[in-house]
């Protein structure tokens, strides 16, 4: 019996004109089904139009529809949509961007290597806005000391990243002696984690990357000096971004890292950064770090990470809208404050003026809109030095578990609780009258005479003008005369000013 997929002649997608297909679709169409994009092929473009031909045009008219189908799927589980698409092959493309808008991937030692991986990714990385990567510390991560197999002595390693793929005849690290004893006594992890190529490689395929999300979970304090794979990786990552034109990239997530974690993130003094590093990190609008703190071996004098993420926030100045931090563990200083050196503290003296360190300036957001800070011992002084400096741009400033070492809430806040009075103007302003053609008969007095007082029917004194202007004294001048000839005809607009202080009689 002949189907509908064995008719050789060709055939429209609907028999009648459908108002249903969107103008603009976010998935592939069904005229797409056939496309490498849409990984589609000709034998199963047959199934796509058995699909749009299907007797309920009211299925079509709802599935079709990108704000119904977009919605229906986002209230699916990953599950259930991953079946959905074996349905058919539009169900395939267009449930693909519900399904890889975000994913999640645990760092291991084939998860950039292994080709059928990249395939896929080549695939569907266009669909993928938010990026989870997560890079458990654990007890495989950590790095042993390179000892020379002859002499049995303790040998020191400087990393260089390498970011173009050789050849098997170049070393990777440096030399070949190097090379050959990184192989023999470090895990493949770790080659997988300074496999920089392997990163840009698979990040190229990210180009509508939105949300980029960073976990390092695992971490102990009693580990802070030994050396870890995640430091590599970390900055094979923070390459891979760089090397890569992820213009849609706009918020970054870093919860929770480990205290040395921004030395490696930091685009200006990181390692393999390059003049364009801190201009592609600089897009960045949204920003939220969690981050482990360790306390201060002098009490008051902020530790080296803390200094670190004061410099790291440098980085995200110019067009930052939105910045969360949290410390993990026991409190730690404002992140916004600034760092203080050692030598203001008294443990290292510098008596000449010119070896003491320059204070860093104080950071400043021109965008930012809204700040969030928890876990935080600072004084009022610091939060109220902040709020005045970004007072005409914040709009929402969320504290949480925040406690004082000196100072109130009231003192910390006023720059935004303070209202501001209304500025009032005063000002001199001249009046200048236009003289007009006086009136032959004058009953009353002309203005500018001279007041006397005087007694009404009812015994109430009250005034009475008399010619000053023109007065005996100066009857004769020239001055007199001209001042009098210019304010003749002026009488009904000086009595209108003076009505209310005089009385005409």
């Amino acid at each position: 019996m002949a189907t509908r997929q064995d008719r050789p002649s060709p055939y429209v997608l609907a028999d009648k004109p459908s108002t249903s297909f969107s103008a603009v679709s976010s998935a592939g169409s069904a005229t797409s089904a056939a496309t490498s994009r849409s990984g589609g092929t000709s034998e199963n473009f047959a199934s796509v139009c058995s699909f749009v031909l299907c007797d309920s045009g009211t299925f079509l008219k709802f599935w079709l529809e990108d704000k119904c189908r977009d919605t229906f799927l986002s209230l699916l589980p990953k599950n259930d949509i991953a079946s959905l698409r074996l349905a058919c092959h539009d169900f395939s493309v267009r449930a693909a961007p519900a399904l890889f808008s975000d994913l999640s991937i645990t760092f291991k030692t084939s998860t950039f290597t292994r080709p059928a991986r990249i395939a896929a990714l080549d695939r569907l990385g266009f669909y993928v806005k938010t990026l989870r990567i997560n890079l458990p510390h654990t007890t495989e991560t950590f790095l042993p000391p390179l000892i020379e197999p002859d002499t049995g002595e303790e040998l020191s390693f400087t990393y260089t990243p390498q970011i173009h793929k050789t050849d098997g005849r170049q070393p990777k690290y440096g030399d070949l002696g190097t090379t050959e004893i990184l192989t023999r006594q470090y895990p493949a992890l770790f080659h997988a984690a300074t496999n920089v190529p392997a990163f840009i490689r698979a990040f190229s395929t990210f180009f509508n990357l939105q949300h980029l999300q960073l976990s390092c979970p695992g971490y102990d304090p009693a580990t802070r000096y030994r050396r870890s794979i995640i430091d590599f990786a970390l900055i094979s990552i923070r390459i891979a971004v760089e090397r890569n034109c992820l213009n849609t990239l706009d918020t970054l997530t870093l919860s929770p890292m480990h205290p040395g974690s921004l030395q490696y993130l930091s685009p200006s003094i990181g390692h393999g950064a390059t003049p364009r590093s801190a201009k592609v990190w600089s897009r960045i609008c949204n920003l939220d770090i969690a981050l482990h703190s360790i306390p201060s071996p002098y009490g008051d004098v902020p530790a080296d990470h803390t200094k670190m993420l004061n410099n790291y926030l440098r980085n995200f100045q110019p067009n930052l809208t939105t910045l969360s931090s949290r410390w993990l563990g026991c409190k730690g200083p404002l992140p916004t404050a600034q760092p203080l050196s050692q030598s203001s503290s008294g443990h290292f003296k510098l008596n000449h003026p010119s070896a003491k360190p320059k204070a860093m300036p104080a950071l400043r957001f021109p965008s930012i809109k809204s700040v969030e800070m928890a876990g935080v011992t600072t004084t009022a002084a610091e939060v109220q030095s902040f709020a005045a400096m970004h007072k005409h741009t914040i709009e929402e400033l969320k504290l949480d578990d925040l406690k004082f070492t000196e100072g109130s809430w009231e003192e910390a806040l006023s720059p935004l609780t303070r209202q501001a009075r209304p500025r009032t103007t005063f000002a001199d302003i001249p009046i200048m009258l236009s003289p007009t053609c006086a009136s032959p008969a004058r009953s009353h007095p002309m203005a500018m005479d001279r007041v006397e007082a005087r007694t009404n029917s009812s015994h109430r004194p009250t005034l009475r003008l008399s010619k000053w202007l023109p007065g005996k004294a100066d009857k004769h001048t020239s001055s007199s005369r001209r001042v009098r000839e210019g304010l003749l005809g002026c009488e009904e607009q000086l009595k209108k000013v003076l009505g209310g202080v005089l009385s005409w009689h």
